[in-house]
């Protein structure tokens, strides 16, 4: 069975359900998330987990709001599986960050486009979604 299969079948994304609407918790993970970037041995993905963290600080905070939820759940399962210590493979194992690369490039996946129209909104210096009158 493929990381991702077991990941999918675990109980990440129920976890991530309850961080993303709470914005108490989206701020715990992201000191998680900030000890984690200070590991050696992530220099392939830390683009993409600096960008994840991003996003979620600017939707924890109320910076960014025309997020979608349910691409939001996927990033805050990736993330709350990358910080935990002992998930499939221990970090501490040699390989233990393959996983955990792993996961991160499968998310990256799935909410691609979401994170690329974050990106776009800090490009044109929003801070809220247009709305109409």
């Amino acid at each position: 069975m493929s990381v991702v299969s077991k990941f999918l079948k675990g109980k990440w994304m129920e976890k991530a359900r309850g961080y993303a609407m709470n914005p108490q918790k989206l701020k715990i993970l992201l000191m998680q998330l900030g000890k984690y970037l200070s590991k050696n041995g992530l220099s392939s993905a830390k683009e993409t987990l600096v960008l994840m963290k991003n996003y979620l600080y600017d939707i924890s905070t109320g910076r960014y709001k025309g997020y979608d939820i349910k691409k939001l759940s996927i990033v805050v399962a990736a993330i709350i599986y990358v910080v935990t210590p002992i998930d499939l493979v221990p970090d501490f194992i040699p390989p233990g960050f393959l996983d955990d690369l792993t996961i991160i490039g499968w998310a990256l996946k799935q909410v691609a486009s979401e994170l690329e129209r974050y990106k776009q909104s800090l490009q044109k210096g929003d801070e809220e979604p247009e709305t109409k009158d």
